[in-house]
């Protein structure tokens, strides 16, 4: 099968082949769904013509058999580094389970290329020395990310000197290569019995109330209603949480799963998933990242989180095309025409956990997923942790990871391979409220008034006339992002 790029993903190999000659290592930000293992596949192959050495490095054994499976598709010979997985280790091309590599690197020379999948891990221990190691011997390293920063928001400078962007979602879209979306989200938060304090609400009632556990509305009562018998993915903040929700949609007549990274059966799952046999799968990290599974038509967002990268990981999930056979995919019409034909004509947002909407109305702040962001390898202020923080794990002495089997101290990911454990014990608190359909036009004209609004003076004034209860803290909270944002040094 001859293997084609797409425009876009041609001028982003042009950009990084360019700053591989400046820098050893470089990041390619590609939205979710925009065509990153097709570029790897193109790497792969063509480094392998000219002789070269690749390994493409993965962190769970799905994304091994889907990189596989496109490699296979265009042609690419490859071996396989996994425990319990067998491969020809005299391929120029190996696909590499990291946490896997990072054991056994001593019987692999370096390769002349690396190309880590889902960079954003990079920090963790296990990412970070096989990229030192491979950097050292001097072999080129190209990351490849949806969402260039850890999950706390730090930014992956360290072991990248240059980062390059493909196009954004709202274009993407646009374009055919991803599904259009309808998003239903709180209209208001339930903010009734919040004491006030002077002119403004109790802060600490408040973020209690509006806190990490706190989403809106009944997930199985608004599912009925926007988008009954479609195929939904239910992201859920714990395997206790994730097995209650099943629970009600299966009492609700529904065709229900629970899914995690440590499900034994979940091949079955996914599969079963695809076929319709499953209507609803409600999932704990596991398809956060990486999976390739066009099938899903509707997000139900039941995990609240403070991480922008997390929130775009997921969303992305959903807005995978899925096109009706018999059509051009290379051509704009064809993409399009598929997109009108196709099972999927649009994806459905369900944003119970508010996860989308301001933070002065509540929310969490993430925004649209088709909102236009700038992303830099320095990333942004890591903020603090509180105690209700999406993260939090209960409390244990000590824990060992499943993936790579090293023993901890508690915390959220494997020190070493970054493993992100499901939480056990967790649910979360239904507040009674209504979804509303985001009208994503008058989100723009609101940004676009804000942007308008040069001074502080101006700030709060646009405050006011929105009818804020405290104009002064929102002018004060924007103004002071504003400042952040101008003396920060982008990396390119």
């Amino acid at each position: 099968m001859a293997f084609v790029l797409r425009p876009y993903q041609q001028e982003l190999i042009v950009e990084a082949r360019d700053a591989l000659r400046e820098v050893n290592a470089v990041l390619v930000q590609m939205a979710t769904g925009g065509g990153k293992t097709g570029l790897a596949a193109y790497m792969a192959k063509s480094a392998a013509a000219r002789g070269k050495r690749v390994v493409f490095g993965v962190h769970r054994r799905e994304l091994i058999k889907q990189t596989a499976l496109t490699f296979d598709k265009v042609g690419i010979p490859y071996g396989i580094i996994a425990s319990g997985m067998t491969g020809d280790r005299r391929q120029p091309v190996q696909i590499a389970s990291i946490g896997t590599l990072g054991k056994r690197m001593d019987q692999y020379g370096a390769p002349d290329l690396y190309v880590p999948d889902e960079a954003h891990h990079a920090g963790a221990k296990t990412w970070a020395d096989i990229i030192e190691e491979y950097a050292a011997k001097k072999a080129k390293i190209v990351g490849l990310s949806a969402t260039p920063e850890r999950l706390d928001g730090t930014g992956l400078g360290k072991w990248f000197g240059r980062m390059v962007t493909g196009p954004s979602v709202a274009w993407l879209m646009e374009q055919g290569y991803l599904s259009t979306y309808r998003m239903y989200a709180p209209s208001s938060p339930d903010l009734g019995g919040v004491k006030r304090s002077g002119t403004d609400f109790n802060k600490a009632e408040l973020e209690k109330r509006m806190g990490a556990t706190a989403i809106t509305g009944n997930a199985v009562e608004h599912y009925r209603r926007l988008a009954h018998g479609r195929k939904a993915m239910v992201f859920c903040v714990s395997i206790k949480h994730s097995l209650s929700v099943v629970e009600q949609f299966q009492a609700a007549g529904y065709r229900a799963a629970h899914i995690d990274g440590d499900s034994p059966n979940r091949d079955a799952l996914l599969k079963a998933y695809e076929r319709g046999e499953i209507q609803v799968l409600s999932s704990v990290d596991l398809v956060s990242e990486g999976f390739d599974l066009p099938a899903i038509e509707v997000a139900i967002f039941l995990r609240p989180t403070h991480s922008l990268a997390l929130f775009l990981q997921q969303v992305g999930r959903v807005l995978r095309p899925v096109y009706a056979p018999g059509f051009d995919l290379e051509t704009q019409a064809g993409r399009l025409m598929a997109i009108a034909a196709g099972p999927k004509p649009f994806a459905l947002i369900l944003d119970h956990a508010g996860n989308s909407i301001p933070k002065d109305q509540g929310g969490r702040g993430h925004g649209l997923p088709d909102d236009d962001r700038e992303w830099t390898l320095e990333g942004h202020k890591k903020k603090k942790r509180s105690k209700d923080d999406d993260d939090d794990e209960p409390a244990v002495t000590t824990r060992q990871c499943p993936n790579c089997f090293r023993v901890h101290q508690p915390a959220p990911t494997c020190p070493q391979c970054d493993h992100v454990y499901p939480t056990m014990g967790r649910t979360v608190q239904e507040l009674a409220g209504e979804l509303a359909e985001v009208d994503r036009a008058k989100r723009v004209e609101a940004r676009r008034e804000q942007s308008q609004a040069k001074s502080f003076e101006d700030l709060v004034a646009l405050g006011k006339m929105r009818g804020m209860k405290n104009p002064h803290g929102w002018a004060k909270h924007v103004h002071a992002a504003r400042m952040a944002k101008s003396q920060t040094r982008y990396v390119r």
